[in-house]
């Protein structure tokens, strides 16, 4: 594939992402915060549990911006989530799907010392259906939206073994949140609707350092460092009167209308991660993560049951080859991925922290010229538990990644 079909496929992908169907998270954790957490990395991430600190010639690791260094070509990378879950309380079970494009990046080489990033990834989303059916009559809670983040990250190599690199990252979206009661043998009722809309931007820093041991053996070390952003937000709020018509448009009275204006505070968060591995035979990992997830503040929606305080994440995970250039036997080239995770998300809901872990396994199948492939992830995981006012949900996502590579600017020779 030459480099201008890369760009063109880029650009329709790019301009056509809000015709892209995307699904809302059907979690009811969705409800808190921005939403429920989208991103958590690239199919090969997640299915090394989410480590962010390999990076290599072929693929983008689009959490770690100072790997940018390691690439050898240009790179397009997309991917795409099919996300399954039970969703119990103390009463019943249910399951849920949501299908959505998890990522778009575009990145390229320029030289031996500087690589560049681009793109767009939907970061969080929220998409419940809540619905409580008694004598009295039935309660209704839904929730829309979410936000995404474009952005542009480059890096440089100071040396053989370290890289540094910085990102711009640009957030946008919007929340909108309804309930309404409708009472057994009455027509009437009454609708609350709550909308947000933000956006904002922050930085990332990080670095990368990768040293050569005996035996193409390797350890590899890195850091990133995203800062806190404050996004401009403004809320509406309107309470409606609702009489339904047979045959007809619902008479709809306005009751209370309200505009605010505001401002969301987005945490920082920081990555730190050490690795050991054999090049292009195997890689080990671990990577430690810190949010301060007791700077976030949403001035339109703080309930008493809902507290905040500072998020810990664990992730250890790794690949391995059997034999990256075997020519006769396909499956030796293949890469097989497996990893786990626990995560302290830093939300408390009536006194109970919400914890969420994991186990994650994925194949990278390589295309017949060996620098494009096709990734395949799985996560198998469970968050919250069941009590009065929580629910538990056990999770299965199939994440699926494509990554495409060429050189760029090759001068054709003429014998």
């Amino acid at each position: 594939m030459k480099i201008f079909q890369l760009i063109i496929i880029s650009a329709v992908i790019l301009f056509s992402t809000k015709t892209i169907a995307q699904d809302g998270s059907p979690s009811p954790y969705s409800f808190f915060g921005l939403g429920d957490n989208s991103f958590k990395g690239t199919t090969e991430n997640i299915s090394m549990g989410g480590i962010s600190i390999y990076a290599d010639s072929i693929h983008y690791n689009i959490n770690n911006p100072a790997g940018l260094t390691q690439l050898k070509f240009v790179n397009l990378n997309l991917g795409l989530a099919n996300n399954f879950m039970d969703i119990s309380d103390q009463s019943q079970s249910q399951w849920f799907s949501s299908h959505n494009m998890s990522y778009f990046s575009l990145a390229f080489p320029i030289g031996k010392k500087i690589g560049v990033g681009l793109g767009l990834v939907p970061v969080n989303s929220s998409g419940y259906q809540i619905f409580d059916t008694n004598d009295l009559g039935t309660y209704t809670f839904k929730g829309d939206g979410g936000n995404s983040r474009l952005f542009l990250a480059g890096a440089y190599k100071i040396t053989k073994e370290l890289s540094v690199g910085a990102e711009y990252q640009y957030y946008f979206g919007f929340l909108d949140h309804e309930n309404y009661w409708i009472p057994e043998n009455i027509y009437t009722y009454t609708k609350e609707n709550q909308d947000v809309d933000f956006s904002g931007h922050s930085f990332k820093i990080s670095s990368f350092y990768q040293h050569d041991l005996k035996k193409e053996k390797y350890i590899n070390i890195s850091a990133n460092y995203r800062l806190s952003a404050d996004l401009t937000a403004n809320f509406k709020s309107r309470t409606q009167l609702i009489t339904p018509v047979t045959g007809g448009n619902d008479i709809v009275e306005n009751l209370i209308r309200d505009t605010e204006s505001g401002t969301i505070t987005f945490p920082s968060k920081l990555d730190i991660a050490t690795g050991y591995g054999q090049k292009n035979k195997w890689f080990l990992g671990a990577q430690y993560s810190f949010k301060k997830t007791g700077e976030f503040r949403n001035p339109f929606f703080d309930p008493a049951y809902l507290s905040y305080h500072d998020a810990s994440e664990y992730h250890l995970g790794g690949f391995y080859i059997p034999q990256y250039n075997s020519i006769t036997k396909y499956w030796k080239r293949i890469t097989y991925r497996a990893g786990a995770y626990y995560k302290n998300t830093g939300m408390n809901l009536y006194n109970e922290d919400i914890t969420d872990f994991g186990i994650t396994f994925g194949l990278g199948l390589p295309a017949l010229r060996g620098i494009s492939n096709l990734n395949i992830g799985v996560e198998l995981g469970q968050r919250g538990k069941i009590t009065d006012h929580l629910v538990q949900e056990k999770y299965i996502n199939l994440h699926i990644g494509i990554s495409l590579n060429d050189r760029w600017f090759i001068k054709r020779k003429i014998n």
